[in-house]
């Protein structure tokens, strides 16, 4: 299976050199489909809602949207999309009846 940072494309997303350190991604342990990005060696919020953090990759390159984002929030948070072919910005953790929802 490959790993969801592959799949939502965030690997791939390129940015200047002088962004200096970068951005570490990390998975939910709870509910893997959830990722999210923060500047590189800050600890991720949502630490009890999430389950825990999985470290996925130090120092992601990303684009300028994303990057806004973690500017403005410090945090970018997104769920990956059962395909792999994407995933789409949360805005907030959602609650745990929310992500069971879909009858898994």
């Amino acid at each position: 299976m490959s790993d969801p940072s592959d799949r939502a494309g965030l690997s791939q997303e390129t940015e200047s050199p002088s962004l200096g350190n970068g951005f570490d991604s990390y998975r939910s342990l709870a509910h893997p489909d959830i990722l999210i990005l923060v500047a590189h060696d800050v600890v991720p919020p949502f630490r009890f809602k999430a389950g825990g953090w999985e470290l996925l990759e130090q120092s992601v390159k990303i684009g300028s949207a994303m990057r806004s984002r973690i500017d403005e929030k410090g945090y970018f948070l997104f769920r990956v999309n059962d395909d792999g072919s994407g995933g789409s910005e949360l805005t907030d953790f959602p609650i745990s009846e929310n992500l069971s929802s879909d009858g898994q």
